[in-house]
């Protein structure tokens, strides 16, 4: 980056390229669509948890005492 007086010029031509960052989702991600927020209260203390609507620990979840609160679709939410 120039600099004129001891101010920085921003030049975009000049700039210097930022690799990009590739990263890799889990096998799980395209997998499961909608999730479903889910609460309890553990000992005094609230306990808020996340998981796929389809997914076993969901059933588990339940069984324990967890309520949803919230159940959204994946698709909607993240662009």
């Amino acid at each position: 980056m120039r600099r004129r007086n001891g101010i920085p010029i921003d030049i975009p031509s000049e700039r210097i390229r930022a690799p990009k960052v590739k990263t890799q989702k889990p096998a799980e991600y395209h997998h499961y669509n909608v999730y479903v927020t889910m609460f309890k209260r553990v000992d005094g203390h609230n306990v808020w948890t996340m998981v796929p609507f389809m997914h076993p620990d969901y059933k588990k979840l339940r069984k324990e005492g967890y309520r949803i609160t919230e159940k959204w679709d994946k698709r909607e939410v993240s662009a």
